[in-house]
């Protein structure tokens, strides 16, 4: 792996760990993932993933992989035994993936405490954020990098007139279409949003660290 490759991996707040799926040990593992589990830079390399995945379902499965059967995971919660002994909750995926040629094991794992503490701290901001939505004068309309309507305060559906009834199916593109068809330029409207939803979309793919 090239150093830009391990800068990348090391890039991501994720523990990241590659695994051969033969010999069950970790060829790759980056920075995140040794502080996490209390290694020194480099030290998880060469360890069998058994020795952090240690409970009697990750034995199992990590027996069936050695005997040829991947099964995908995602975000399943299992318990980490650190460098000191101590267990932790995470919340883990495991994906196949190819490097230089060769198949291995991809396992991502973020503690729990902190994907529930991320939870916390944005649910707060949502809070904050419909609460400013409501206290201003203008219309407001939140709409996220996939198109969808993430929120709009009560000014701006008084301003376009939606339909309660509209409203309260939560169908975005019914919503989108209306407001769309209530100005005269519907169709350069619906345009300019499909280019701005469509640039920040590549964006953010761009930000993306990858394997």
């Amino acid at each position: 792996m090239s150093s830009l490759e391990q800068l990348m991996l090391d890039h991501s707040s994720e523990m990241l760990m590659l695994v051969d799926p033969v010999t069950l040990q970790i060829v790759l593992a980056n920075a995140a993932a040794s502080s996490a589990l209390g290694y020194q830079a480099g030290k998880l390399k060469g360890l069998p993933i058994t020795d952090i995945e240690s409970a009697l379902q990750d034995v199992f499965y990590w027996e069936d992989v050695r005997n040829g059967i991947h099964q995908e995971i995602h975000h399943q919660e299992d318990q980490y035994l650190s460098a000191s002994g101590e267990l932790m909750t995470v919340s883990k995926s495991i994906h196949r993936v190819q490097h230089e040629g060769q198949p291995l094991l991809l396992v991502q794992a973020t503690l729990t405490q902190d994907v529930r503490k991320l939870q916390d701290v944005l649910a707060h901001t949502m809070s904050q954020l419909r609460a400013t939505l409501e206290s201003t004068g203008n219309g407001i309309l939140v709409v996220d990098w996939q198109g969808k309507v993430n929120g709009m305060n009560r000014q701006f559906s008084r301003m376009w007139a939606i339909p309660d009834t509209l409203l309260e199916t939560q169908d975005d593109q019914q919503i989108l279409e209306f407001i769309a068809q209530s100005v005269h330029e519907s169709a350069l409207m619906k345009s300019r949003l499909n280019t701005i939803v469509e640039n920040h979309r590549h964006a953010s793919s761009q930000r993306q660290p990858r394997v």
